[in-house]
């Protein structure tokens, strides 16, 4: 968290500083540092500071002994790092969309969809930290996508679709907790596209 106390404390605190934060809860809760319960009411005021100092608060007792996960971003790329947020309610991704290297899938009390059977990937290798709260994260990926979950589960549930059948050419890392929620992987084919079956639509000439 040096990162946070570099700047005043009443620094207005962006999306990434919360982001950290949440994946230093994750971490703690992890290893046992933090209940269930306080994890809960952690990640709670993290989503809801507003300032630096807000953040230190929240970490005050945990920056000493517990180290965030290393991130996996491209820094010459830095747009290519984002999150969705769920909170009683859902969130969808799907379709031509583009995944950056790294991004945050967090839902509490609701459910956010992630389809990368079209999607198109920043890099070779790209991190999802995906966190579930009383909440659930469902996941589709075609064959050609290599789904490797380093989450952890309390009283929650990670159902991984098993291994590719093919040659994947992209590897999809999760992190992130799940407390009384679910992260689900379901392997699917994409879908047809219209004309990839012309060749049947036209009669054989004489």
């Amino acid at each position: 968290m040096s990162d946070l106390v570099k700047r005043p404390t009443t620094t207005r605190a962006s999306d990434a500083d919360r982001d950290r934060v949440l994946q230093l809860l994750s971490d703690a809760t992890s290893v046992g540092r933090l209940s269930v319960e306080e994890h809960h009411e952690l990640m709670t005021l993290a989503l809801e500071a507003k300032t630096i100092g807000e953040l230190e608060v929240i970490t005050t007792d945990l920056s000493p002994h517990v180290d965030p996960a290393p991130l996996v971003h491209v820094v010459a790329h830095p747009a290519s790092r984002r999150g969705l947020l769920a909170i009683f309610g859902s969130r969808t991704r799907k379709g031509g969309w583009q995944v950056p290297t790294e991004f945050h899938a967090t839902a509490i009390f609701g459910a956010i969809e992630l389809d990368f059977r079209d999607a198109q990937f920043d890099a070779p290798e790209v991190l999802c930290v995906a966190n579930s709260v009383f909440g659930v994260v469902e996941i589709t990926v075609p064959d050609w996508v290599n789904v490797i979950d380093d989450g952890a589960a309390i009283f929650g549930a990670r159902e991984d679709a098993g291994p590719s059948s093919g040659a994947p050419t992209v590897t999809l890392r999760l992190k992130g907790i799940t407390a009384f929620g679910a992260v689900e992987v379901k392997r699917r084919a994409p879908k047809l596209q219209r004309g990839t079956r012309a060749e049947l639509a036209d009669p054989v000439g004489d």
